[in-house]
């Protein structure tokens, strides 16, 4: 029998592929795609030693206890596994971990969230029911607040019952939230993300605020992770010799930013 090479990248998200009940189907444990191995025997592929270390690498730090290794960007004061308590928080911090480990750029999980998240999660952009983030960048509730240099990348709706209204704008220099006093954080001044995933639904405070939070994003809890992953990249690509973000579970935070 010849030897078959499996693939360790999903061709969509650039995921792990994984091995399921199925021996001829692989399934992405990210975007949750399954491909199909060819049932005919295969020709015979050689592989460098190099090259199979190279590709096997991401696959064993995900399989790490903590589930963090962007040790450059985070100063983790609670445990990766603390924070998988339900189906949604896991959903949050594996695309989290996911998105900082494997991905470790904003332009790349930009391109993420646009092919996996946005039809799902009131996430608009350029391009992608851009009348959404115009009508919004024009609201009374964040007029003002973005400068004609700033490059908007996503505006991202949690307005539960009043879709359009509330939310907030993601640019290359800030985020800032809606509300009769919009909440601005700068990148430079975003020094923690509390992860809050013991409640009845997914939360990621920034600076431990409930008023700069992604709390009420409605659709996919990726959502939460990707997004919380992008603003770190965001922070460091601005200013590559900032201090640590630190990340900590809220109920163990006891500093709120009000």
């Amino acid at each position: 029998m010849k030897k078959i090479v499996e693939m360790y990248k999903c061709p969509n998200c650039q995921g792990k592929l994984e091995k399921t009940d199925d021996a001829n189907v692989l399934r992405c444990m990210f975007c949750g795609t399954e491909f199909e191995t060819e049932d005919s025997e295969p020709e015979e592929v050689e592989v460098k030693e190099e090259e199979v270390k190279e590709e096997a690498l991401p696959k064993q730090k995900m399989e790490t206890e903590d589930g963090f290794t962007k040790f450059e960007w985070f100063d983790y004061r609670t445990k990766f596994k603390k924070l998988l308590t339900g189906h949604d928080t896991k959903d949050a911090m594996r695309t989290f971990a996911y998105c900082t480990n494997e991905l470790g750029s904003s332009e790349a999980i930009i391109k993420f969230i646009k092919r996996e998240l946005i039809d799902e999660c009131g996430i608009y952009c350029k391009e992608h029911k851009e009348e959404k983030l115009t009508a919004f960048l024009n609201s009374k509730s964040i007029k003002g607040q973005i400068n004609p240099d700033d490059n908007v990348i996503f505006y991202v709706n949690n307005g539960i019952f009043s879709c359009g209204k509330h939310g907030f704008v993601v640019t290359d220099k800030k985020i800032v939230f809606s509300g009769r006093k919009p909440r601005v954080i700068e990148y430079s001044n975003l020094r923690k993300l509390a992860f809050d995933m013991e409640s009845d639904f997914v939360d990621v405070r920034l600076n431990s605020s409930y008023d700069t939070s992604f709390g009420t994003i409605d659709g996919s809890k990726k959502a939460h992770g990707a997004l919380a992953a992008l603003i770190s990249a965001l922070a460091f690509e601005n200013e590559p010799e900032r201090d640590k973000i630190i990340v900590t579970n809220y109920n163990d935070d006891n500093d709120d930013d009000d």
